[in-house]
């Protein structure tokens, strides 16, 4: 197999021209290679066009026997440990409260109307707070009959679950816009309880 120009002459392929000058005289005086096979190789490097074969022909692993005088020492030296950056602490917590929270959502649009009644009320009474606010917000926006006794009971507990769950500012304007409901009895149950909503903010 004939020899690469580059490895006739032991320069790099980022060798200049002076280099490869510089190369030529020094093949000559190793005598490894014939002199016309030298000054071939330097001939061929000088030429753009041939310099570009000779790139393409060279071989990308070196000899086997460079290989044999490798430094292998760094092989024996222990694997890198694996550092966690603070910022990625909690990215496997975060990200699976976001499935849950998905999953969540999945299954409140799952829900009928009926269910999502039934499912306020009942979180609302157990104390369950957010479920229950979500379950009644779900409900009075998916609701048409805004008159229905159905519609009316929702809102009342949403309020109260707005109220406990730290929400009373939600809690006060829908009390407020119960004040002006076309039924007598839904009217005053929101007229004596929004003071009693405005007071409990105020103490907080």
């Amino acid at each position: 197999m004939e020899n690469n120009p580059y490895d006739i002459l032991g320069v790099s392929p980022a060798a200049s021209k002076a280099e490869i000058t510089k190369a030529l005289a020094t093949a000559m005086k190793r005598k490894q290679y014939p002199v016309a096979v030298i000054a071939k190789a330097q001939k061929s490097l000088m030429k753009p066009e041939e310099r570009i074969i000779a790139d393409y022909l060279r071989p990308i692993l070196p000899p086997i026997k460079q290989l044999q005088y490798s430094d292998l020492s760094k092989l024996d030296q222990p694997a890198p440990t694996l550092v966690l950056l603070p910022e990625f602490d909690g990215l496997e917590q975060a990200m699976a409260q976001a499935i849950q929270e998905e999953h969540l959502e999945g299954e409140y649009l799952a829900m009928p109307l009926s269910a999502l009644f039934t499912e306020g009320i009942t979180a609302c009474q157990e104390g369950r707070y957010p479920k229950a606010i979500k379950y009644l917000e779900d409900y009075c926006q998916g609701c048409t009959e805004r008159h229905s006794q159905e519609y009316i009971k929702a809102t009342i507990w949403l309020i109260k679950a707005y109220k406990m769950g730290g929400q009373r500012q939600r809690a006060i304007a829908l009390c407020q816009l119960l004040t002006s409901h076309d039924h007598p009895q839904v009217q005053t149950w929101a007229k004596n309880n929004l003071p009693l909503l405005s007071k409990e903010i105020s103490r907080a």
